[in-house]
C-alpha cells in the first residue's frame, strides 16, 4: 500500500499452485482485503492476471484510491449553474453540504441554488452536467389596459319573461351619458418584478407597453384631477374601442324610407320603425334598428341590433352555383338580430339570431349562436363561417337542405409541434451516438483519439444536449398554448339533419345522416363527437 499516493501494489511472486488466475478471483481476493471500492480499471487487472499465468515476477500497481471530485460550470449568460460530480473510489465521499460550501465559493448565489438538485448528486454519488441553480427570472410589467366606466351595449343581453316576452322598449335603449360623466380609466402599465442570475447581479425586467387614449375621442375630454379618466363632454351616446371612447351625438328617425333617403351619418343612429326595400344606412357607430329590414344594405361601424327581422331576396345564382343575395349587414362589432332570411351578414365578433337562418351567407370573427337565449335557433341552408364556435339548436331541415358550416381556422401550431418533435428525434438520436462513444473511450472499450478530437467530442455532446431542451422547451411552450386556448366547436343542442357539411380547423366532414344533440371538435385529423 503506498499510502501518501493512494495506490494498491501487487507483487508477483514464484508459486507451485496450478490454479490459474482470472479477472473474477483477482476482483474477490481485493475485495476481501478491503480495496472492492477502489478504482481499479478492468485493463490494468487483466495485465495483472496475465503477467501471473505467464509466471512474471515484480511490483505493479492494482488499484487507487480516489476521492470523490466536483466540476462546476455557470453558463455564459449565468442563468443557471451546472455540476458534474465524479465519484468517490474507495476516497472520501462529498455530502450535500460541502456541494452546497462548494457551489457558494463559485459565486452562486444561495436564493437561485436547488437543494433538492444538490441532495440527490450526493445521494447517488455521481452527476453529470447536473443543473442545481437557475437564475430567478424577472418578472415581466403589465401592458397599459382600459377599463370602461359605464355600461357598454356589448354588455346588454335580451331579457324575457316566463312567457318569452320582451320589453323592447326599455331594455333595448341606447346609453345616453351626460357631460361630466366619466366614461373611460387608463390603468396604467407597470414596471414588473427583477429578478437576478446565479451571481446575485440584477435581472431587469421587460416594463408594460405605455398606451395612450385614442387620439379620436371626438365629444369627451381628461379629467382635470385625473389624467387617466376620460369624460364626456357633450351628450349623446358612448362609442369604445380599444383604446379609447367617443360621445356620438345619436341620429334617431321613425324610418328609414323614401321621407328620408338613404342614410350616411358619422355617429350613433336609432330607427324606431323599419328599414325599407333598397335604401342603404351606413353610421361609424352603433346602429339600433326595432323594426324590420327589408332588402336593405346595412353597415355599422360598431354593434348592429335589428329587434325584428331580416328580410332579404335572392336575385339569381353566381359562378359557383350559391345564391347572389341582395341585402347586407355589416357589422365592426356584434350583430343581432330575431331572423335573417336570404341575407349576406359578416360580422366582426359575434353574431346572435334568436329564431333561425335561413339560406345566408354568415361570417363572424368570433362565435354564432342560434337560439340564444332561447327561439328556436335554427340554421337551415346557405353556409355560416365562425372563427371560434357555432352553437344552435338545430342544424339543416328535415327537407335535406344543403348547409355548411366552418368554424376555426388550420392550426399552425400543431403543424410547428410536429416539425419540432421530428427534430428532437433526431437530436437526441446524435446526442445518444456521441455519448455512447464518450463511454467506450472512458470503459477503455475503444482507443483514446487525440485531444482536439476528444475536446470536439465533448463539445458536440453539450451542444446538442443544449439544442435538446431547447427544442423541448419549444413544444412545451407550444403545447401549453394549445392547450390553454379555447378550442374549436359546432355545439348542436337538439337536432342535426342530414346533407350537412362541416369544417373544423381545416378538417372536413360530410354527414348524410342525423345526429342528435352533439358539439364537434377537431381531434388530430379527424372531427369527433364530444360531450
Amino acid at each position: 500500500m503506498d499510502e501518501p499516493r493512494g495506490l494498491l501494489q501487487g507483487r508477483l511472486e514464484p508459486s507451485t499452485e496450478e490454479q490459474p488466475w482470472d479477472l473474477d478471483r483477482l476482483r474477490v481476493r481485493l475485495a476481501e482485503a478491503g480495496y472492492g471500492e477502489w478504482f481499479a480499471p478492468e485493463a490494468t487487472l487483466e495485465s495483472a492476471v496475465q503477467q501471473a499465468n505467464n509466471g512474471r515476477c515484480g511490483d505493479l500497481v492494482l488499484a487507487e484510491r480516489r476521492d470523490a471530485r466536483t466540476e462546476w460550470r455557470i453558463a455564459e449568460d449565468r442563468q443557471a449553474a451546472f455540476l458534474t460530480l465524479h465519484p468517490a473510489w474507495g476516497g472520501h465521499k462529498l455530502n450535500r453540504e460541502a456541494l452546497l460550501k462548494e457551489l457558494l465559493a463559485q459565486g452562486v448565489v444561495k436564493t437561485c441554488i436547488h437543494l433538492r438538485a444538490l441532495t440527490h448528486a450526493a445521494e447517488a454519488g455521481h452527476a453529470e452536467s447536473l443543473c442545481v441553480a437557475r437564475a430567478r427570472l424577472p418578472q415581466p410589467g403589465e401592458d397599459a389596459r382600459f377599463v370602461s366606466l359605464v355600461a357598454r351595449d356589448d354588455q346588454l343581453a335580451l331579457q324575457e319573461d316566463d312567457q318569452g316576452r320582451v320589453d323592447l322598449h326599455h331594455l333595448h335603449e341606447f346609453v345616453v351619458v351626460d357631460p361630466g360623466i366619466p366614461l373611460l380609466r387608463r390603468i396604467p402599465a407597470t414596471q414588473g418584478e427583477p429578478g437576478e442570475d446565479v451571481m446575485g447581479q440584477p435581472l431587469m425586467p421587460t416594463p408594460g407597453r405605455a398606451r395612450s387614449f385614442d387620439s379620436q375621442n371626438d365629444g369627451v375630454a381628461p379629467d382635470p384631477d385625473d389624467a387617466n379618466v376620460l369624460r364626456a363632454a357633450i351628450r349623446g351616446h358612448p362609442v369604445f374601442s380599444s383604446s379609447g371612447v367617443r360621445v356620438d351625438p345619436t341620429l334617431r328617425l321613425k324610418a328609414v324610407d323614401v321621407s328620408t333617403g338613404s342614410i350616411d351619418f358619422e355617429g350613433s343612429v336609432e330607427v324606431a320603425g323599419d328599414v325599407a326595400s333598397g335604401f342603404v344606412l351606413n353610421a361609424t357607430g352603433d346602429i339600433l334598428i326595432r323594426g324590420m329590414v327589408e332588402k336593405a344594405d346595412i353597415r355599422a361601424g360598431g354593434n348592429l341590433k335589428v329587434l325584428g327581422g331580416v328580410v332579404g331576396e335572392e336575385v339569381g345564382r353566381r359562378h359557383d352555383g350559391d345564391l347572389r343575395l341582395r341585402t347586407h349587414l355589416t357589422s365592426g362589432g356584434t350583430l343581432s338580430a330575431k331572423f335573417i332570411n336570404l341575407a349576406y351578414v359578416n360580422v366582426r365578433y359575434d353574431l346572435l339570431v334568436r329564431e333561425y337562418a335561413l339560406q345566408c351567407r354568415l361570417v363572424a370573427g368570433r362565435d354564432i349562436s342560434l337560439g340564444q337565449p332561447t327561439g328556436k335557433g335554427s340554421l337551415i341552408g346557405g353556409s355560416a363561417s365562425a372563427g371560434r364556435a357555432l352553437v344552435a339548436n338545430t342544424l339543416g331541415s328535415e327537407a335535406g337542405v344543403a348547409t355548411e358550416v366552418s368554424v376555426g381556422r388550420p392550426n399552425r401550431r400543431r403543424r410547428l409541434v410536429g416539425q419540432l418533435k421530428e427534430a428532437l428525434t433526431l437530436c437526441e438520436h446524435n446526442w445518444q451516438r456521441v455519448c455512447d462513444t464518450l463511454d467506450c473511450i472512458q470503459r477503455g472499450e475503444m482507443a483514446t483519439p487525440p485531444t482536439d478530437k476528444l475536446k470536439r467530442l465533448y463539445a458536440t455532446r453539450d451542444s446538442l444536449r443544449a439544442r435538446r431542451q431547447r427544442i423541448r422547451g419549444l413544444i412545451d411552450r407550444l403545447v401549453g398554448a394549445r392547450q390553454s386556448a379555447r378550442p374549436s366547436r359546432v355545439e348542436v343542442k337538439k337536432r342535426q339533419h342530414a346533407n350537412l357539411s362541416l369544417n373544423i380547423d381545416g378538417v372536413r366532414r360530410y354527414f348524410n345522416t342525423e345526429h342528435g344533440p352533439s358539439c364537434w371538435h377537431r381531434q388530430g385529423a379527424e372531427l369527433v363527437r364530444g360531450s
